[in-house]
């Protein structure tokens, strides 16, 4: 396992046991929050914007249908706050490769939110058609397992349904994510959320490198965890993606001054992006 004391037999037992499920985890909290101090605490300013424009703005859908603009708005925007926390939390227990995967989530919010901000008719029907068109698929699922059992009661249900859902759906085809994400929501966004998918969140060659660690030119072990140096990474991620989420909803709710104060992240950010980064020679 990487970044663990293995010379204490103790410790080593209760990793074996129990993995990264291991109450020892816990003391090594302290030190990652230490070791990442900078990373830490940016994260604790950008959470508390979050918090704040959530406060500020949780009532203002009052009087509106669930499905109108502000109240789907406000709940990627929860889901992206916790989303956050999650990340967070895990980042405190060095599974900064999880963390990352999870940071993916918020990505994708903040594209939505940034489609919702510019063009919000187009957007809530194109996220509720995409909502459809996977229901429809699931039922198509359910009916080949079905038909497959013989249950023919299911199969029934299955195609009742499906007229419903395509009867909701009314034409509209399946938005395409990718125009979506590189149309709607910061410059950057798409490409990392691509990223994200590639080295983190999908079952890849790229993401299984971060369990080999190298022992010789061709040879390797497989490792558990933790992985505590990818913890600026996952913040940077997660920190990036959610002020996305908070410029583009506070634009839907018409908070300027929240706008600019996510937007004034923007540079530290950068800049502690910058400071991990390997210089050249």
């Amino acid at each position: 396992m990487s970044d663990a004391p293995e010379d204490d037999p103790e410790i080593r037992g209760a990793l074996l046991e129990q993995g990264l499920l291991s109450p020892v985890i816990e003391e090594w909290r302290v030190h990652y929050l230490e070791q990442h101090s900078e990373w830490f605490d940016f994260a604790q300013t950008v959470n508390r914007l979050a918090m704040k424009l959530w406060i500020a703005h949780w009532d203002d859908m009052q009087g509106e249908k669930i499905t109108a603009l502000k109240p789907t708005a406000s709940r990627v925007f929860v889901r992206a706050i916790n989303n956050f926390a999650a990340t967070v939390i895990l980042c405190e227990r060095g599974l900064a490769i999880e963390a990352a995967a999870l940071a993916r989530s918020i990505s994708e919010a903040s594209i939505w939110l940034g489609y919702m901000a510019e063009e919000p008719v187009k957007a809530l029907s194109d996220l509720e058609a995409d909502d459809l068109h996977n229901f429809i698929s699931r039922h198509k699922e359910l009916r080949r397992v079905s038909d497959k059992s013989g249950d023919k009661i299911s199969v029934a249900y299955s195609h009742a349904e499906e007229k419903k859902l395509k009867a909701a759906l009314n034409g509209r085809d399946k938005p395409k994510w990718q125009t979506i994400a590189q149309n709607y929501g910061s410059s950057r966004a798409y490409m990392t959320f691509r990223i994200i998918s590639g080295f983190y969140s999908h079952l890849s060659g790229a993401s299984l490198q971060h369990h080999i660690q190298m022992t010789g030119s061709k040879t390797a072990f497989n490792i558990l965890g933790p992985h505590s140096t990818e913890i600026p990474n996952a913040l940077y991620f997660a920190c990036d993606a959610l002020t996305d989420c908070g410029a583009a909803y506070s634009v839907i709710v018409d908070d300027q001054p929240l706008a600019q104060a996510f937007r004034d992240t923007i540079n530290p950010l950068n800049d502690l992006r910058d400071a991990m980064s390997p210089k050249s020679a």
